[in-house]
């Protein structure tokens, strides 16, 4: 796990100057305090920030260079299958000087190009730069679990960059702000997955490569979800055996460290199956709270207690919790009303002494886990009655102030289907509600996010299966790996998901999501009856801090951003927490990022 950034450029652009390289590898010093790296020719950057994980001699330093000098490789992430390829790359003649994974993927590239990237297993983001041909080859794992940013400066110049805040605050892009983008955060809570709020900086697509060579882009799919157009039937005990090998067999992967790797632990299904499926001793670390309603610590003790771990428990009292806020704000790559939960976990795991994590994320999107597979289905039905008349509603709803209200008015007035339907169960402020923000503030003016379009191996497939794609590829590509990421990274610490994998998600995919996706996860349940017996029938709450709670309290308004809301509480409803919590988050990272003060301009 590390940090990585760099320039390319084409024509008679030079790169920049060894000054400013050097202040982006400061800026990504969290990512990797263990080494650093800068390379760089006439036309070319490379900048590496190295948490050791694998092979923690020198010989895992990065920049990497092939041992013809022809190639240079950053790599941020983890090969999980590496030493499966590196046999495999013997037997074709290699001889590697390195026990670790760079060189395993620096040599696969070389040889094979882009078309080496179906075959690793892991979480990735990498550049791999041809000094003899002045071209430059960059990818990102299926998932999109690592970041990669990209800004084009110009017609002859490519930025490129782990964290956003790197370019930002090096000044090496302009701090212009994507409307676009803001309109969506405000509605969702999140930054689109592909989109910053820095107008011309975007993620490369996951499962994406993207080609550059003589000022010229180009970037292409190697890898898309495929859902059975016929899903597989066969007797249930058999599918129970089918899932509990796959995730056994995921997590071994997730595994592979020559460090130890801990877990958090939720009391929750997903994290408990995880430590289920090891037959390592792990460190695992849980939050609890003084509110009983928010704390599962003493479930994630239970679990800890019945398979043998060496567990930790912070209890996250309110006046802690505040205090670490301006250290939050600052960690946060992209402003997100989650992840407060992850950064402090974290940090608590890094103060134990871990380098590396496992967390159960991606369980609920892979077996079914949120209420809205439910939900999304009854909205459709509601929607096909309805019919013509829906339009109508709409228009009978949105003078009404409530929250709940301004988003089913946005679901009725929007083009039929079931992204309109998901949209709807995830969105904090409708439309409307955050174009009058964005004006009330004077921002640049809105432009509202296009409904999401489901990929081609996905269109076919059961409704189900499209809605979990759409929570896959949106909340938690767009806000739960994000957030991660950079939370953990905040620490110095690497996040590995076991839920979240490549082999996971074929080996399950084809199965009917009847059954895959049956309500209360009973697949996942089923599959590892030793960790149901002994969470029973808890309900599900996973890592939530009780901010509405805590945000009520007048006396800890100093320790938040300020942020004069009156005028923005006369315009929209602001009593869901969620919503006043995502509008501090905001204000701060846009004062601290990009220069600007919310200012409320006359009234709308």
């Amino acid at each position: 796990m590390c940090g990585l950034a760099g320039e390319l450029t084409g024509g008679s652009a030079e790169t920049m100057p060894r000054a400013q390289a050097a202040r982006i590898a400061e800026l990504l010093l969290h990512r990797g305090p263990d080494d650093s790296g800068i390379w760089q020719s006439r036309t070319c950057t490379l900048i590496h920030r190295r948490l050791s994980i694998q092979d923690l001699s020198p010989a895992g330093h990065q920049p990497m260079q092939s041992a013809c000098g022809r190639y240079r490789l950053v790599f941020n992430g983890e090969i999980y299958n590496y030493k499966a390829l590196r046999e495999q790359l013997e037997a074709r003649g290699e001889r590697f000087v390195s026990t670790g994974d760079t060189e395993v993927l620096l040599r696969l590239l070389i040889r094979e190009g882009a078309a080496a990237l179906p075959q690793l297993r892991g979480m990735f983001a990498f550049c791999l730069f041809d000094q003899e041909s002045q071209s430059a080859l960059l990818g990102r794992d299926p998932f999109g679990i690592k970041p990669l940013y990209l800004y084009r400066s110009g017609a002859d110049r490519l930025l490129f960059s782990s964290e956003v805040r790197a370019l930002l605050r090096s000044r090496a892009v302009p701090r212009e702000l994507n409307g676009a983008a803001l309109q969506h955060y405000l509605m969702f809570g999140c930054v689109p997955q592909l989109e910053t709020l820095v107008q011309g900086l975007n993620a490369l697509p996951p499962g994406h490569v993207a080609r550059w060579q003589n000022g010229e882009l180009a970037i292409e799919r190697y890898w898309q979800p495929r859902f059975a157009a016929e899903p597989e039937a066969g007797p249930y005990d058999a599918l129970v055996e089918r899932a509990r090998a796959a995730v056994g067999e995921s997590v071994k992967a997730h595994m592979v460290s020559d460090v130890p790797v801990g877990l958090f632990l939720s009391g929750g299904m997903d994290s408990s199956a995880i430590l289920a499926a090891t037959d390592q001793r792990l460190t695992t670390l849980s939050i609890g709270f003084e509110e009983e309603a928010f704390d599962e610590s003493e479930l994630a003790e239970q679990v800890a207690r019945r398979f043998g771990s060496e567990h930790r428990r912070l209890l996250l009292r309110r006046d802690q919790a505040w205090s670490r806020l301006p250290a939050f704000f600052d960690a946060l790559d992209q402003p997100s009303s989650d992840g407060f939960n992850t950064y402090c976990v974290s940090a608590e795991a890094a103060e134990a002494g871990l380098k590396v994590v496992m967390s159960g994320l991606g369980g609920d999107e892979l077996f079914g886990g949120y209420p809205l597979f439910q939900t999304v289905p009854k909205l459709l039905a509601l929607r096909r009655r309805l019919g013509p008349a829906a339009w109508a509603g709409s228009q009978l709803i949105k003078p009404l102030k409530r929250a709940k209200l301004q988003r089913f008015a946005d679901y009725l007035a929007s083009p039929p289907g079931v992204a309109a339907a998901h949209r709807c169960m995830r969105t904090i402020f409708s439309a409307r509600e955050a174009s009058r923000l964005i004006k009330l503030w004077q921002l640049p003016p809105p432009a509202a996010p296009s409904l999401a379009e489901l990929p081609e191996g996905v269109v076919g497939a059961e409704l189900a299966d499209q809605i979990a794609w759409l929570e896959t590829s949106s909340y938690m590509g767009g806000m739960l790996l994000r957030d991660s990421d950079a939370l953990s990274m905040a620490s110095s610490l690497e996040l590995r998901v076991p839920l979240v994998d490549v082999a996971l998600f074929e080996a399950l995919a084809p199965v009917a999501a009847s059954a895959r996706l049956a309500p209360g996860k009973q697949l996942l349940r089923d599959a590892f009856p030793e960790v149901a017996a002994v969470l029973k029938d808890a309900p599900k709450r996973g890592f939530v801090i009780p901010f509405d709670q805590w945000l009520r309290t007048p006396s800890q308004a100093t320790a938040l951003p300020e942020l004069d809301l009156t005028a923005a509480a006369r315009a929209v409803d602001l009593r869901p927490w969620a919503r006043r919590w995502g509008l501090l988050v905001l204000a701060d990272w846009l004062e601290r990022n990009m220069g600007i003060t919310l200012q409320p301009g006359e009234s709308i």
